[in-house]
């Protein structure tokens, strides 16, 4: 099947007005740098619907065996945003891992020129480029916000869009929210 876009002003005739295709994505502003990093999340220049709070720690919990059990603790933080929104490589490193985890869902994980790993989770796609061993800058684009995990790969939906965002320092998992708080005022 072939569909056309109308150009402005030109109507679409009847018969395929309901095949219209959504115009294609507002552009991006360029991330913010400040001392190396930048907010992980990519803001419109049109309209952007950016939430978080701190939910570091926050319990985790499952439904096992018709119970809600306590499973873990959130070791990051969740950046609410349209699914599709360009992820954001927080600072310069080079790529660790990616692919598919159960929880997680497709994941990226970077490790920072500092020695830090930033690990992005749930998102909805990769970028082309990012593959294991690639160097990044503050700034690259790794992906798309989505709402995978919870189940095997290319599973979705179990919860709203959202970027899960951790540091882990050493063998220790820090609560990112004083560094994503601190980029995110600096980029608005």
């Amino acid at each position: 099947m072939i569909i056309t876009l109308a150009t402005a002003g030109t109507p679409l005739p009847a018969a395929t007005a309901a095949r219209r295709i959504a115009p294609p994505p507002p552009s991006y502003y360029q991330p913010i740098v400040v001392d190396g990093m930048t907010f992980p999340v990519a803001r419109t220049n049109w309209l952007s619907v950016v939430s978080f709070q701190n939910d570091w720690h926050a319990p985790r919990l499952r439904m096992i065996d018709g119970k809600w059990r306590l499973v873990g603790f959130h070791e990051g933080l969740d950046i609410g945003a349209e699914k599709g929104t360009p992820i954001l490589s927080v600072t310069a490193g080079t790529v660790e891992a990616m692919g598919w985890t159960f929880y997680s869902g497709t994941r990226v994980g970077i490790r920072g020129t500092d020695g830090r790993y930033h690990f992005y989770a749930h998102l909805s796609a990769v970028a082309a480029g990012i593959t294991i061993g690639a160097p990044v800058r503050a700034g690259t684009v790794l992906g798309r916000v989505g709402n995978t995990g919870y189940g095997s790969p290319g599973h979705e939906d179990e919860f709203p869009p959202h970027l899960h965002f951790g540091i882990q320092a050493g063998a220790e998992w820090v609560n990112p929210y004083p560094l994503v708080w601190r980029l995110y005022r600096e980029a608005v």
